[in-house]
């Protein structure tokens, strides 16, 4: 894991296109709102577009204060910006001040961290004798895959499945739907059961860019966390 502070504006090194949220600084609003990278300048401005809630443009006013924070590649990235201009024309966009600092976190893909998040599994293979979720327990994620716990096996390696938890980024609650793959299965000790549990290896294989972005935030979040205390 590599830490990067103040990085040199040249190093930014974002693409068009890519998503970036947007959290206001003022007030109580602690929304984090979606955009989509159309354009910048070095050292002059992003462009971005104006968030939408519901299907209608918000409306934003010039001099408001976010932060940003990105997934790119490998690295969250995050800064401080202000808008410059909001325009209209030929279509709703943004100009955010180029940030003066950036922060930014390189993680490798396979770190994991030791959590405890409740979750449930559905096996979707068609021989498996129940197509009802199964209640499990999450002690390591990483933002490739996970090993859950639960009371008896919940397939077999090789099994697609998919895996709802709630995960809390930012002091937000959301919730994820994850599609995955059984890669293993092992028998432990595990006192929340009272005896023999069975361990299940999972590799995500995550689709959707907002259940990435979540996954990625909260991994870093705890990662972070860990490494602070």
């Amino acid at each position: 894991m590599i830490y990067n502070n103040l990085v040199d504006q040249a190093e930014l090194k974002i693409q068009v296109g890519e998503t970036l949220q947007l959290q206001p600084r003022d007030g109580e609003d602690s929304r984090r709102l979606q955009v989509k990278l159309i354009g910048y300048v070095p050292g002059a401005s992003l462009l971005v577009t104006t968030p939408t809630v519901g299907g209608k443009t918000m409306i934003m006013r010039e001099g408001q204060p976010f932060v940003v924070r990105m997934l790119s590649g490998k690295r969250i990235v995050g800064f401080t910006t202000t808008i410059l201009r909001s325009c209209a024309r030929p279509f709703p966009y943004l100009h955010l001040a180029y940030p003066l600092e950036v922060e930014q976190i390189t993680v490798r893909q396979a770190e994991r961290v030791r959590v405890k998040l409740y979750a449930s599994l559905k096996n979707g293979n068609p021989d498996y004798p129940s197509d009802k979720p199964r209640s499990a327990t999450i002690v390591d994620i990483s933002t490739s895959g996970a090993l859950m716990v639960a009371a008896e096996p919940l397939g077999a390696v090789g099994d697609a499945v998919a895996v709802r938890c709630a995960l809390k980024i930012g002091g937000k609650e959301k919730l994820l739907s994850l599609p995955a793959h059984i890669r293993s299965i092992h028998s432990g000790p595990n006192d929340e059961y009272g005896g023999g549990s069975c361990y299940h290896g999972l590799e995500f294989n995550a689709r959707d860019e907002q259940d990435v972005f979540a996954l990625h935030g909260y991994v870093y979040e705890q990662i972070v966390k860990a490494h602070s205390e």
